[in-house]
């Protein structure tokens, strides 16, 4: 008797999503603004289309675009800047502008809302620390979990043992962690925290801390290093699960060490809420990399390009990511399906301090960012060239977008890094950033209808 063959059951399709922060400026002094509910109610009354996916954030010179994740990378990027120009227009009709840096470069003190969340944020790290979070924008890109490993009901990865996709956890997990120095390096946008220069990446000492990555910067996780560095690689899917376990329970220990009553710790509907380091699994069952800086759009398209590709092939091609010391040399090396990626220890102290004080400059972080690059080429062939073409013509002129603002800023006359920046300089560069926004999604528009086909 012929066995009829089963049919295979139908994969889940790759999702992907995005979340862009914006500082609020005035579009003519270049000043910050407090004025973010001004911008979400005159949205409301403009669209609803959209105004769902632009909320605010923990201050008020902070907004946030964001775009449902979806099967088709074209419509989720297509979305995003559809809410990026709703912003965009509206913000400019109230004499505002939108700032897509990971720091403004001038002084300026956050508004803190009143929300109970945030006020117990706040007495944690401390009101002049917790000020860091409005003056830190990040983008964040999500990327799906393999099938079958996340509990929708719950919102938390499942116990599983002898499971492929168990295993493809672990390696999307690790990569998200080794892409971390190239990432933020590409993407670095900050040179200057309240007019001092801090790094070439600014926003990742004073958000993570400086003590995480050998710097002596007190940042607003430098006394809770768990809860907002780097994590480290894990084995297996269990020490995934263990991790953020104790992450959560520290955190409740935290808000009762400093007195918070039971009753007003935020209540979260997933102990993946409450977690806040720049790779993360996300209660909308995620794979979250949010340690990068804001940056300009078509930086944004191709550094997404960049973890979507590496990831696709570990979660549907099969592909493995294995830790050796041979990728301290040649990162991102492959064999076959074997992606080699550096020690943590490597990534997380020499790769990350040097990704956040050198940029381009470090040989080391140039060569991981090439080979990172390279490794998608190699991956996808010529076809995906096209969507990489603003991250070459960045390695080519070893520029990133801080370089670029140290530049403007020496132009404009400040050539002693170590005195505060003027604020008339800040302004100036400011509304630089700002004005460059209708480009970039002209420029954006363009390499999504060219290349639809890839993002899918």
């Amino acid at each position: 008797m012929t066995q009829k063959k089963r049919k295979k059951s139908p994969q889940k399709r790759i999702t992907s999503g995005f979340e862009v922060e914006f500082f609020i400026i005035n579009k003519e002094s270049g000043a910050i603004e407090h004025r973010a509910d001004d911008l979400v109610r005159r949205l409301a009354e403009t669209s609803e289309k959209y105004s769902h996916a632009i909320v605010t954030e923990s201050t008020k010179n902070l907004i946030e675009v964001g775009s449902y994740p979806d099967v088709d990378g074209a419509n989720t990027m297509t979305n995003l800047i559809e809410g990026i120009k709703l912003l965009t227009y509206v913000a400019d009709d109230l004499g505002l502008a939108v700032l897509p840096l990971g720091t403004y470069p001038g002084k300026f003190t956050p508004e803190i809302r009143k929300a109970p969340h945030y006020k117990v944020q706040e007495k944690l790290h401390g009101k002049s620390r917790f000020q860091i979070t409005g003056r830190c924008a990040g983008y964040h890109c999500h990327h799906s979990l393999p099938w079958g490993v996340f509990d929708a009901k719950t919102k938390m990865l499942k116990r599983r043992v002898r499971s492929k996709n168990q295993e493809s956890l672990v390696h999307s997990y690790n990569m998200a962690v080794a892409l971390d120095p190239a990432l933020t390096a590409l993407m670095q946008s900050s040179p200057f925290y309240q007019g001092a220069y801090v790094a070439k990446d600014s926003r990742m000492v004073m958000y993570r801390g400086g003590d995480s990555i050998g710097m002596d910067v007190k940042g607003l996780y430098s006394d809770f290093p768990r809860l907002g560095a780097l994590p480290s690689y894990e084995h297996s899917g269990t020490d995934i699960i263990n991790s953020i376990e104790r992450r959560f329970e520290e955190r409740l220990l935290a808000y009762k060490k400093i007195g918070v009553a039971d009753k007003d710790i935020p209540k979260y509907d997933s102990i993946l809420t409450p977690n806040w380091t720049p790779v993360k699994v996300n209660p909308h069952g995620t794979l979250e990399q949010r340690g990068m800086d804001m940056n300009h759009l078509p930086l944004v398209l191709s550094v997404s390009v960049l973890m979507w590709r590496t990831l696709h092939y570990i979660q549907e091609e099969g592909y493995r990511v294995v830790t050796h010391d041979l990728a301290k040399d040649e990162p991102f090396a492959l064999e076959g399906k074997t992606i080699y990626v550096a020690p943590d220890s490597h990534v997380r102290q020499a790769l990350q301090k040097a990704s956040a004080t050198e940029g381009l400059a470090s040989d080391d972080i140039f060569l991981y960012c090439r080979r990172l690059v390279a490794l998608v080429k190699e991956l996808d062939g010529p076809k995906i060239e096209w969507l990489l073409k603003p991250l070459d013509t960045m390695l080519d002129e070893r520029r990133t977008t801080a370089d670029k603002i140290l530049a403007q800023a020496r132009e404009l006359g400040h050539t002693d890094l170590k005195k505060t920046l003027p604020q008339r300089i800040a302004s100036e560069i400011a509304k630089t950033h700002s004005k460059q926004m209708f480009e970039d999604i002209v420029i954006l528009q363009k390499m999504i209808e060219e290349h639809r086909t890839l993002l899918q």
